[in-house]
């Protein structure tokens, strides 16, 4: 009678479970990250007998979460890729439409330059025609400054979301510590039983750290996972977390980089993720477009001021600058050991980029190198004043005394246009000609036709081209931006319809499921009963 007993007693404690575990799983049918789990039942073990075995009952083995652990993974990198575009088409619609707008961009000022000029070459001697340059002049500068606070706001913008997505990451990285710690514990204290509802837990967060930064795992033989960032920089060793900063640059630029444990820099590395996508946006899209803008205005500068100078003003004196000079920024590394500093002006606008360069002292000689390319500019002169060092269409002057291996950060053109100005006021100063000659209109012809005269690469590429580039280029980059997002949105919702397919719950089943265990536990029950019928028999048979 007891083994009757002990069978149905199995059978209801293990189809007890399973009605535990589906009603988990429709309880959980709407909640994010959740796995389906599933009950795994296994014979006992058959009690021999000189005639056979006879079955003992049912055990309860494990509950198993199903899932599918490349598939995991796959949505990890999904959610990176997802969180990098999404942050860089933001930024790259934002320029597109700053640098687009026919009421808010460039073009209608910069044309408007051009035609104030020929306005005046047709009546020379006009004051009126004269202001009119001027205003015109004073209306395009206006609107480099506004276009670069503009860009420079993003920029500011960028540096403050850096700071709080590196904070989300350190609470995540913690909160991933922490369920892993519980996880070990977990397998420990039930004879390696997997704990489900944390290892969804822990699944879930790895998606929001993804989606924040790109990372790379690596599974430990006691439940835990291992958590890295930056080409193997670690974030999370077991239940341990490391936390990511910000810091100032090697050169107080006023940009920031992030830094590991140790201070040790690794924004080169970084990738993937919101945070990724920030500096892949100010490296791909807000510093190439400050820089070109910048390019055009010095280019706009160098060439009206240098045409200007050419021609003769009403009183007959040669032109002066029309707007006021430029000078790019230059900024001292932070482990100089020299006084020296560093003046950038602007000279042959047929050589002037939009790369950034650093300037390096070796005891001596200067060198210059390109950052974006890599490679060694020419340079010549010594870099005083009467001889500045003169390379890829800049003038460095350098004050005070450089120590070897001092070196400099040199941007000659990322904040150029915010200090546009025009230099003139008075309309009679305007160089119209090019002789002292009564009605000479000659100058003035040749300041209008400065827009489609070639300027840039060498005498290749005209002040007005260069715009369209500019605003070409930043046009095709959101919409490229554009259709990469949705492209991976759509791989991501593939992904996920897979997870689904494994992990998600599917209600029907569980409906399903439901019955078919409460139909094994009520017959579990009915075996239950009938030993305990049997068993009163016996009993009743005995006491007569």
């Amino acid at each position: 009678m007891s083994d009757l007993l002990s069978i149905g007693m199995s059978g209801l404690l293990a189809y007890r479970r399973a009605l535990d575990t589906v009603s988990h799983n429709i309880a959980n049918a709407n909640t994010a990250g959740y796995s389906r789990q599933r009950v795994e039942l296994a014979s006992r073990p058959g009690a021999g007998t000189g005639y056979g075995y006879l079955g003992t009952g049912v055990d309860l083995a494990t509950v198993r979460r199903l899932g599918d652990d490349l598939v995991s993974a796959r949505m990890q990198t999904d959610a990176s890729a997802y969180g990098r575009l999404q942050t860089y088409h933001g930024y790259a619609s934002r320029v597109d439409s700053l640098l687009s707008d026919a009421d808010a961009g460039l073009s209608r000022p910069l044309q408007g330059f051009f035609d104030a000029a020929n306005a005046l070459s047709q009546d020379p001697s006009s004051t009126a025609a004269r202001q009119t340059l001027i205003g015109a002049a004073d209306t395009l500068a206006a609107r480099m400054r506004d276009t670069q606070a503009q860009l420079d706001a993003m920029d500011g913008e960028i540096d403050t979301r850096m700071r709080a997505t590196v904070d989300e990451i350190n609470t995540l990285s913690q909160a991933l510590a922490d369920v892993n710690r519980e996880i070990v514990q977990g397998y420990g204290n039930f004879g390696g039983q997997p704990p489900n509802d944390l290892l969804d837990r822990r699944d879930q967060l790895l998606q929001e750290l993804s989606s924040r930064v790109g990372i790379s795992t690596s599974a430990q033989a006691d439940g835990s996972v291992n958590v890295y960032v930056g080409g193997g920089q670690a974030l999370v060793l077991g239940s341990e977390a490391t936390a990511l900063g910000v810091a100032a640059d090697r050169y107080n630029s006023g940009r920031l980089d992030i830094v590991h444990a140790g201070g040790s820099r690794i924004t080169a590395q970084v990738e993937g993720g919101a945070l990724g996508g920030l500096l892949d946006t100010r490296r791909e899209v807000i510093d190439p477009a400050r820089a070109r803008l910048g390019r055009i205005a010095a280019g706009i500068v160098e060439t009206v001021n240098a045409q200007h100078a050419q021609g003769f003003d009403a009183n007959g004196q040669p032109g002066a600058d029309l707007f006021a000079p430029l000078r790019g920024a230059a900024f001292a590394a932070t482990t100089n050991g020299g006084s020296a500093q560093v003046d950038v002006g602007f000279g042959d606008p047929g050589a002037l980029g939009d790369s950034d360069y650093e300037l390096r002292y070796d005891g001596a000689a200067w060198t210059l190198t390109d950052l974006r390319s890599g490679g060694t500019v020419p340079l010549t002169g010594s870099g005083t004043p009467g001889d500045p060092l003169v390379g890829a269409g800049l003038e460095l002057q350098v004050s005070g005394a450089a120590s070897a291996g001092d070196r400099f950060l040199i941007r000659p053109t990322v904040s150029a246009a915010g200090g546009m100005n025009v230099a003139l006021s008075d309309p009679s100063q305007v160089a119209a000609a090019a002789s002292t000659a009564s009605g000479d209109n000659g100058n003035a012809l040749a300041l209008a036709g400065l827009g489609n005269t070639g300027v840039f690469g060498g005498g290749t590429q005209s002040l007005l081209s260069a715009h369209t580039a500019l605003v070409s280029g930043a046009g095709m980059r959101a919409q490229q931006a554009g259709m990469q997002l949705d492209a991976q949105a759509a791989v991501g919702n593939q992904t996920l319809a897979e997870r689904e397919s494994v992990s998600g719950v599917n209600l029907d089943e569980e409906a399903a499921d439901l019955i078919r265990y409460q139909q094994a536990y009520q017959a579990a029950a009915r075996v239950v009963q009938v030993a305990d019928t049997i068993f009163q028999t016996l009993l009743q048979a005995a006491g007569r």
